[in-house]
């Protein structure tokens, strides 16, 4: 959702190479362009500066914030029931654009006596026969979509998940076969992910958290968890917009934190206001091999906003059933 009214400037390969950590970079930002905007104002990325002042750290309510986000936070959201319930079907929906990938995740993925999976795949038409032929030798139930390559993996997401709350399934494992190519450590970081979230047990115990703890709506994984404020890239009038959508306040904005790399675990009230939005198609650009700036990276950050509206809370997977956490990383490796 681009300004065309502004110069377009890519500062990526400047700016990846400014040794200093992110918060130093955004401190050097905040001097330049508040010093000087007079120079600046005819830059899209000024504008979009502008714009993420909204979710920068809200002193007035710092208090609040640290109740609610430091580990093992003893904070409680009221909701309609807040009594543990059992959660005995997990949907597992993976979208599925490089089938070595797609391999490897189910390779990790360990049956729970428990919980019972269903597989809700999104895939280009060329891989479907190979999956479904895998999936088949599983055993397991699934569903497959054939989707077009585009809206990354969060466009297949939104389609494919009506069909999810369709079959009554309350929880939902976001997972995809990422590859950032223009990072150095593109399978490290895939590899860090699906390890918090799939790796061992941590299936079972992200369910068993959930069912202990009904103020939590979203796991993400540990180190991965970002402030807006420090990580909007050219995202940040693109996700206001959607949270103004979403009917949130300049001050519920404030302090916005978002799992990086659009992979968690999260329950259906979560989702429900994204889904509400109603992106179709027509919202996302075309792929170009983008790095930022696109619906597909804003949506990525506006799922947390989900958690604002439904009143929920975020952990990550270095939680149990009985120590919430919610590390947040300010200088985080794999992010631009």
């Amino acid at each position: 959702m681009q300004n065309n009214n502004y110069i377009q400037i890519d500062f990526y390969k400047l700016w990846r190479y400014i040794k200093l950590t992110r918060l130093q970079k955004e401190k050097l930002k905040l001097l330049i362009f508040s010093s000087l905007p007079f120079l600046f104002g005819r830059l899209a990325t000024f504008q979009n500066w502008k714009h993420a002042q909204v979710f920068a750290f809200d002193k007035e309510h710092k208090k609040q914030y640290q109740i609610n986000n430091v580990p093992n936070s003893n904070a409680k959201v009221e909701r309609n029931n807040d009594k543990s319930k059992p959660i005995n079907k997990l949907a597992i929906v993976i979208h599925a654009f490089y089938l070595d990938v797609f391999n490897e995740i189910m390779a990790m993925i360990i049956p729970d006596k428990d919980t019972s999976f269903k597989f809700f795949i999104t895939c280009p038409a060329n891989l479907k026969d190979e999956i479904e032929s895998k999936l088949k030798k599983t055993n397991s139930q699934f569903t497959i979509m054939e989707v077009d390559n585009h809206g990354r993996d969060i466009l297949p997401f939104l389609n494919i998940l009506p069909l999810v709350f369709n079959e009554n399934f309350e929880v939902v494992l976001k997972i995809h076969t990422k590859r950032s190519n223009h990072l150095n450590k593109e399978n490290l970081w895939r590899t860090t992910i699906l390890e918090e979230l799939i790796g061992g047990d941590n299936i079972a115990t992200a369910i068993n958290i959930f069912e202990k703890n009904p103020h939590i709506g979203m796991i993400g994984p540990a180190n991965n968890i970002l402030p807006m404020s420090l990580y909007y890239g050219g995202n940040a009038s693109t996700v206001e917009l959607l949270c103004e959508q979403m009917n949130l306040t300049k001050q519920q904005m404030s302090n916005f934190q978002f799992v990086a790399g659009s992979m968690f675990y999260a329950r259906k009230e979560v989702l429900i206001p994204v889904l509400k939005l109603g992106l179709n198609s027509q919202d996302f650009e075309k792929e170009d091999n983008q790095l930022d700036s696109t619906m597909a990276h804003a949506v990525e950050r506006i799922f947390s906003a989900g958690l604002i509206v439904s009143g929920l809370k975020l952990a990550d997977t270095s939680s149990s059933s009985t120590k919430i956490n919610c590390h947040t990383t300010l200088n985080h490796p794999f992010t631009l």
